[in-house]
Protein backbone atom coordinates (compact mmCIF):
# COMPACT_ATOMS: atom_id res chain seq x y z
CA UNK A 1 0.00 0.00 0.00
CA UNK A 2 1.39 3.39 -1.03
CA UNK A 3 0.98 5.35 2.17
CA UNK A 4 2.98 8.50 2.78
CA UNK A 5 5.31 6.71 5.19
CA UNK A 6 5.69 3.79 2.79
CA UNK A 7 6.70 6.10 -0.06
CA UNK A 8 9.21 7.92 2.14
CA UNK A 9 10.72 4.69 3.43
CA UNK A 10 10.84 2.52 0.31
CA UNK A 11 10.50 4.57 -2.88
CA UNK A 12 13.19 6.34 -4.91
CA UNK A 13 12.14 8.82 -7.58
CA UNK A 14 14.25 9.18 -10.72
CA UNK A 15 12.82 12.38 -12.18
CA UNK A 16 13.36 13.06 -15.87
CA UNK A 17 12.16 15.98 -17.97
CA UNK A 18 12.14 16.59 -21.73
CA UNK A 19 12.73 19.72 -23.85
CA UNK A 20 15.20 21.43 -21.53
CA UNK A 21 17.83 23.70 -23.02
CA UNK A 22 19.68 26.99 -23.40
CA UNK A 23 17.22 29.89 -23.83
CA UNK A 24 14.28 27.50 -23.43
CA UNK A 25 11.64 27.67 -20.66
CA UNK A 26 11.49 25.31 -17.71
CA UNK A 27 14.37 26.12 -15.38
CA UNK A 28 12.24 28.31 -13.08
CA UNK A 29 9.71 25.50 -12.65
CA UNK A 30 12.50 23.02 -11.88
CA UNK A 31 13.95 25.37 -9.27
CA UNK A 32 10.47 25.68 -7.76
CA UNK A 33 10.38 21.91 -7.21
CA UNK A 34 13.90 21.95 -5.80
CA UNK A 35 12.72 24.39 -3.12
CA UNK A 36 9.97 21.94 -2.12
CA UNK A 37 12.08 18.77 -2.11
CA UNK A 38 15.41 18.98 -0.24
CA UNK A 39 16.58 15.66 -1.73
CA UNK A 40 15.57 16.59 -5.28
CA UNK A 41 17.55 15.30 -8.26
CA UNK A 42 16.59 15.54 -11.91
CA UNK A 43 17.76 14.31 -15.31
CA UNK A 44 17.15 16.94 -18.03
CA UNK A 45 16.90 15.68 -21.59
CA UNK A 46 18.31 18.67 -23.37
CA UNK A 47 18.03 20.06 -26.90
CA UNK A 48 21.52 21.22 -27.99
CA UNK A 49 20.45 23.65 -30.74
CA UNK A 50 16.65 24.17 -30.74
CA UNK A 51 15.06 24.60 -34.17
CA UNK A 52 13.54 27.92 -33.04
CA UNK A 53 17.00 29.45 -33.34
CA UNK A 54 17.27 28.65 -37.03
CA UNK A 55 14.91 31.60 -37.58
CA UNK A 56 16.71 34.85 -38.34
CA UNK A 57 14.89 36.85 -35.68
CA UNK A 58 15.89 34.31 -33.00
CA UNK A 59 19.38 33.41 -34.19
CA UNK A 60 20.83 36.69 -32.91
CA UNK A 61 20.14 35.57 -29.32
CA UNK A 62 22.00 32.27 -29.69
CA UNK A 63 25.55 33.28 -28.77
CA UNK A 64 28.26 30.82 -27.76
CA UNK A 65 29.52 33.02 -24.93
CA UNK A 66 26.01 33.20 -23.46
CA UNK A 67 25.68 29.44 -23.91
CA UNK A 68 28.94 28.99 -21.97
CA UNK A 69 27.66 31.11 -19.08
CA UNK A 70 24.42 29.11 -19.02
CA UNK A 71 26.45 25.87 -19.00
CA UNK A 72 28.43 27.12 -15.99
CA UNK A 73 25.18 27.71 -14.10
CA UNK A 74 23.77 24.29 -15.00
CA UNK A 75 27.04 22.57 -14.10
CA UNK A 76 26.91 24.22 -10.68
CA UNK A 77 23.66 22.41 -9.85
CA UNK A 78 24.94 19.15 -8.38
CA UNK A 79 21.36 17.88 -8.23
CA UNK A 80 20.92 18.09 -12.02
CA UNK A 81 22.28 15.94 -14.84
CA UNK A 82 22.02 16.40 -18.61
CA UNK A 83 21.06 13.87 -21.27
CA UNK A 84 20.63 14.22 -25.03
CA UNK A 85 17.24 14.95 -26.62
CA UNK A 86 18.09 14.93 -30.30
CA UNK A 87 19.94 17.91 -31.77
CA UNK A 88 17.25 20.39 -32.80
CA UNK A 89 14.08 18.51 -31.75
CA UNK A 90 12.61 17.95 -35.20
CA UNK A 91 10.30 15.06 -36.20
CA UNK A 92 12.13 11.87 -37.22
CA UNK A 93 15.45 13.45 -36.29
CA UNK A 94 16.59 10.05 -35.04
CA UNK A 95 14.59 8.08 -37.57
CA UNK A 96 17.55 8.19 -39.94
CA UNK A 97 20.37 5.86 -40.96
CA UNK A 98 23.36 4.81 -38.88
CA UNK A 99 25.86 7.36 -40.15
CA UNK A 100 23.51 10.34 -39.95
CA UNK A 101 22.82 9.38 -36.34
CA UNK A 102 26.56 9.15 -35.63
CA UNK A 103 26.99 12.64 -37.13
CA UNK A 104 24.22 14.02 -34.92
CA UNK A 105 25.72 12.46 -31.79
CA UNK A 106 29.13 13.91 -32.67
CA UNK A 107 27.61 17.35 -33.34
CA UNK A 108 25.89 17.30 -29.95
CA UNK A 109 29.00 16.18 -28.09
CA UNK A 110 31.19 18.72 -29.93
CA UNK A 111 28.82 21.60 -29.13
CA UNK A 112 28.48 20.68 -25.47
CA UNK A 113 32.21 20.14 -25.12
CA UNK A 114 32.79 23.55 -26.69
CA UNK A 115 30.53 25.32 -24.19
CA UNK A 116 31.71 23.13 -21.30
CA UNK A 117 28.36 21.52 -20.49
CA UNK A 118 28.71 18.28 -18.55
CA UNK A 119 26.46 15.47 -19.77
CA UNK A 120 25.69 11.79 -19.35
CA UNK A 121 25.48 9.30 -22.20
CA UNK A 122 21.73 8.85 -22.00
CA UNK A 123 19.34 9.79 -24.80
CA UNK A 124 15.66 10.15 -25.59
CA UNK A 125 14.78 10.87 -29.21
CA UNK A 126 12.36 13.71 -29.99
CA UNK A 127 8.82 12.28 -30.09
CA UNK A 128 10.34 8.85 -29.21
CA UNK A 129 11.07 8.31 -32.92
CA UNK A 130 14.00 5.95 -33.57
CA UNK A 131 15.09 3.94 -36.55
CA UNK A 132 16.67 0.58 -35.74
CA UNK A 133 19.91 1.89 -37.28
CA UNK A 134 19.82 4.91 -34.96
CA UNK A 135 19.50 2.58 -31.97
CA UNK A 136 22.54 0.67 -33.19
CA UNK A 137 24.47 3.92 -33.53
CA UNK A 138 23.53 4.99 -30.00
CA UNK A 139 24.58 1.59 -28.66
CA UNK A 140 27.94 1.79 -30.44
CA UNK A 141 28.54 5.28 -29.00
CA UNK A 142 27.83 4.00 -25.49
CA UNK A 143 24.42 5.60 -24.89
CA UNK A 144 21.51 4.26 -22.86
CA UNK A 145 18.18 4.97 -24.55
CA UNK A 146 14.73 5.94 -23.26
CA UNK A 147 11.73 4.28 -24.89
CA UNK A 148 8.06 5.19 -24.77
CA UNK A 149 6.25 3.21 -22.07
CA UNK A 150 3.10 3.36 -24.17
CA UNK A 151 4.72 2.19 -27.42
CA UNK A 152 7.74 -0.09 -26.85
CA UNK A 153 9.77 -1.09 -29.89
CA UNK A 154 12.33 -3.82 -30.74
CA UNK A 155 15.91 -2.85 -29.88
CA UNK A 156 19.36 -4.22 -30.75
CA UNK A 157 20.85 -6.80 -28.42
CA UNK A 158 23.07 -5.21 -25.80
CA UNK A 159 21.47 -1.75 -25.90
CA UNK A 160 20.73 -0.38 -22.44
CA UNK A 161 17.16 0.98 -22.30
CA UNK A 162 14.71 2.42 -19.80
CA UNK A 163 10.97 3.15 -19.70
CA UNK A 164 9.32 5.85 -17.64
CA UNK A 165 6.91 4.36 -15.10
CA UNK A 166 4.99 7.40 -13.85
CA UNK A 167 3.92 10.42 -15.88
CA UNK A 168 3.63 13.31 -13.45
CA UNK A 169 0.01 14.15 -14.25
CA UNK A 170 -1.11 10.67 -13.16
CA UNK A 171 -2.79 10.70 -9.73
CA UNK A 172 -1.35 7.38 -8.52
CA UNK A 173 2.32 6.48 -8.23
CA UNK A 174 3.39 3.47 -10.28
CA UNK A 175 4.22 0.11 -8.77
CA UNK A 176 7.86 -0.68 -8.05
CA UNK A 177 10.16 1.09 -5.61
CA UNK A 178 12.32 2.67 -8.33
CA UNK A 179 10.01 5.15 -10.07
CA UNK A 180 11.02 6.90 -13.29
CA UNK A 181 8.95 10.09 -13.27
CA UNK A 182 8.36 11.68 -16.68
CA UNK A 183 7.63 15.36 -17.36
CA UNK A 184 8.03 18.13 -19.95
CA UNK A 185 9.26 21.67 -19.47
CA UNK A 186 6.10 23.10 -21.08
CA UNK A 187 2.50 22.01 -21.58
CA UNK A 188 2.61 22.45 -25.36
CA UNK A 189 0.97 19.36 -26.83
CA UNK A 190 1.39 17.27 -23.66
CA UNK A 191 -0.44 16.65 -20.39
CA UNK A 192 2.61 16.38 -18.15
CA UNK A 193 4.05 19.88 -18.35
CA UNK A 194 5.85 20.65 -15.11
CA UNK A 195 3.87 23.79 -14.25
CA UNK A 196 0.49 22.26 -15.08
CA UNK A 197 1.33 19.10 -13.09
CA UNK A 198 2.89 20.90 -10.12
CA UNK A 199 -0.06 20.46 -7.74
CA UNK A 200 -0.35 16.77 -8.60
CA UNK A 201 3.38 16.19 -8.05
CA UNK A 202 3.39 17.71 -4.57
CA UNK A 203 0.19 15.83 -3.74
CA UNK A 204 1.61 12.43 -4.77
CA UNK A 205 5.21 12.84 -3.58
CA UNK A 206 5.90 13.57 0.11
CA UNK A 207 8.49 16.26 0.75
CA UNK A 208 10.84 13.74 2.36
CA UNK A 209 10.85 11.23 -0.52
CA UNK A 210 14.21 10.03 -1.85
CA UNK A 211 15.48 11.06 -5.29
CA UNK A 212 18.35 9.74 -7.36
CA UNK A 213 19.70 10.33 -10.85
CA UNK A 214 18.32 8.28 -13.72
CA UNK A 215 21.89 7.44 -14.79
CA UNK A 216 22.47 5.74 -11.43
CA UNK A 217 19.37 3.58 -11.86
CA UNK A 218 20.42 2.60 -15.39
CA UNK A 219 23.87 1.64 -14.11
CA UNK A 220 22.36 -0.38 -11.25
CA UNK A 221 19.97 -2.23 -13.55
CA UNK A 222 22.76 -2.94 -16.05
CA UNK A 223 24.96 -4.42 -13.31
CA UNK A 224 22.08 -6.50 -11.95
CA UNK A 225 21.24 -7.80 -15.44
CA UNK A 226 24.87 -8.74 -16.05
CA UNK A 227 25.06 -10.49 -12.68
CA UNK A 228 21.87 -12.42 -13.39
CA UNK A 229 23.16 -13.37 -16.84
CA UNK A 230 26.45 -14.55 -15.32
CA UNK A 231 24.60 -16.66 -12.75
CA UNK A 232 22.53 -18.33 -15.45
CA UNK A 233 25.59 -19.06 -17.59
CA UNK A 234 27.45 -20.39 -14.54
CA UNK A 235 24.59 -22.75 -13.79
CA UNK A 236 24.56 -24.33 -17.25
Amino acid sequence: MRTRDNIIEKYTIHFEIHDFGFLLPGLDDILRLKRIYPNFKITCFTIPLPREFYLKENAKHFKIEKYKRWAEIINSYEWMEIGMHGFSHTPMEMGVDYYKTIDMIKATENLWNEVGLKFKKICVAPFWQYSYEALNALKDKGYAVGLNRNNPIPVPKGLETFLFTWSVEEPILSAGYDVIAHAHTTSRGVRNGLAQSYNNIISVLPKEVKFDFLSNLIKKQYEENNKEKGNKEGGD
